[in-house]
């Protein structure tokens, strides 16, 4: 949900106008559907992380939710058309490969 929450977020973020008053910063989150939709999915995750918290051990949600930064990556690609240097993708596979480690261990 914190993916799909921080794309949503990232795609509204283009609608909003960042100059002039605060008042209409506000109302351009308000009435973006998008950015609304970011918000309720990152509300719906936090539901989520509570349910998966009273589920499992803390450790094992924190670590699993780790993934999400290589699902956030593939975003980054596939949606933005981002660059991704050499050291991020090395970041990527420690993560993956500790994550494994993590799991098996």
């Amino acid at each position: 949900m914190t993916v799909a929450g921080s794309t949503l977020l990232k795609l509204g973020s283009r609608s909003v106008n960042f100059e002039g008053a605060l008042w209409g910063i506000a109302l351009g989150y308000m009435t973006s559907p998008v950015l609304l939709a970011g918000f309720a999915s990152y509300a719906v995750g936090a539901f989520l992380w509570v349910y998966c918290l009273s589920k499992f051990d803390l450790s094992y949600v924190t670590f699993v939710s780790s993934f999400q930064y290589v699902l956030l990556l593939a975003v980054s690609i596939l949606v933005f058309h981002e660059q991704i240097s050499l050291m991020k993708w090395a970041g990527c596979v420690v993560i993956l490969v500790g994550v494994y480690m993590w799991l098996k261990g």
